[in-house]
């Protein structure tokens, strides 16, 4: 049981150093994190290291989905239906978002303005399909630990447009201010 306690606090590692850098983007701008800062920089340099910690805390998180099985309060089986709707539904979504506005401009490196597919509903699709995708799946492992694991990991992607937005309106100007005038930023 030892080895589950040390991947969960690693995972919550992971969301301490994310979101410390997502805390410094916001409140310093001209320092940012992310969105992803220009190369070469620094900055550039610490979140080429810190990117492993984000997809490891995935994995992280998927072993504990395995490893703290069953260990929440939920064990009918109708957690199958929900946690596999609200998975399926939110990696759709997620997806969705991903492939309208492509691989560059979701990891944050430029693009232009998109009002359609997925966005025409959110701001911020991919954060919404992820964490509803995360939560299904601590739903149906059951788990104590994914669940706070996936919890903590949301509040990454509650406070990444915080981040984002400022750096978007300078970009893309009047045209994203009304959009974001239109659509809301999560649903």
């Amino acid at each position: 049981m030892e080895h589950v306690k040390i991947i969960f606090w690693s995972v919550v590692g992971g969301v301490v150093i994310y979101d410390s850098l997502l805390f410094f983007s916001m409140a310093k701008p001209q320092f940012r994190f992310w969105p992803p800062p220009p190369r070469p920089s620094w900055r550039h340099e610490v979140m080429r290291v810190t990117g492993v910690v984000g997809p490891l805390s995935v994995v992280g998180m998927l072993a504990l989905g395995v490893l703290d099985w069953d260990s929440c309060v939920w064990r009918h089986w109708t957690r199958f239906v929900v946690g596999g709707l609200m998975f399926a539904s939110g990696g759709a979504f997620a997806l969705w978002g991903f492939f309208g506005l492509g691989v560059t401009a979701s990891q944050g490196l430029g693009g232009p303005l998109l009002v359609s597919g997925a966005y025409r509903y959110s701001r911020n699709p991919q954060y919404v399909g992820t964490v509803a995708g995360l939560l299904g799946y601590g739903v149906i492992c059951n788990s104590t630990l994914t669940l706070t694991a996936v919890v903590l990991w949301s509040s990454w992607y509650l406070l990444a447009p915080f981040a984002e937005e400022p750096w978007l309106r300078e970009r893309l100007g009047p045209p994203f201010a009304e959009y974001a005038a239109r659509v809301r930023r999560y649903l």
